[in-house]
């Protein structure tokens, strides 16, 4: 049987639409939007990582970006509210596959506030033999020490584990860090 490792947004849980962008955009109002999402992007992985907090995410862009006054837990919502969608064909996939015998993992880079979101709304995660998420391991991918510590807490190696995402970023970490790393585009992508 094999070792699998599956990213969550994009592959198992729905990713942010330009709508739910929107919608941030909207309350926060960013004198530059497109200034607004670099730093975003920017700050993303130490708040993924657990690094920083909400507020100091949020304080950080605030100070770095021209926007409007905006509450942080308003703003945490909804960043995050919008990504408790599960694609229900890939999670009827991967719980197959648990089914067959397959040790069935997850690696993902989520700040606190969605993990305990996503941990209280997506109960199959239980059936995985490991779930690790970048705020709780201090790192984030595309590092390599993310995807070593996913394939650990599955008492796998990285030589037999087969790993999923949709980011071609996250593929290229993967197989630096020594996985099978193979780009999510649907679920025909996933063969091992």
């Amino acid at each position: 049987m094999s070792t699998l490792l599956f990213d969550l947004y994009g592959v198992l849980l729905r990713s942010a639409t330009p709508a739910d962008h929107a919608e941030l955009e909207r309350y926060v109002c960013p004198e530059d939007p497109e200034h607004f999402w670099s730093v975003y992007e920017e700050l993303r992985p130490a708040y993924d990582a657990g690094q920083v907090s909400d507020s100091q995410y949020w304080g950080r862009i605030r100070a770095m970006t021209h926007v409007g006054p905006f509450e942080v837990s308003h703003a945490v919502d909804l960043d995050t509210d919008h990504l408790l969608s599960a694609d229900l064909v890939m999670v009827d996939v991967v719980l197959r596959l648990i089914g067959e015998g397959h040790s069935v993992g997850v690696l993902s880079n989520v700040p606190a506030s969605l993990a305990a979101k996503v941990r209280a709304t997506q109960p199959w995660l239980g059936e995985c033999a490991a779930v690790t998420l970048s705020c709780d391991i201090g790192v984030a991918k595309p590092e390599e020490e993310a995807y070593r510590v996913a394939v650990e807490a599955l008492g796998a190696s990285v030589k037999e584990t087969h790993f999923f995402d949709d980011r071609p970023d996250f593929v290229a970490g993967a197989e630096r860090a020594g996985l099978n790393a193979h780009l999510f585009t649907g679920i025909d992508s996933v063969r091992f």
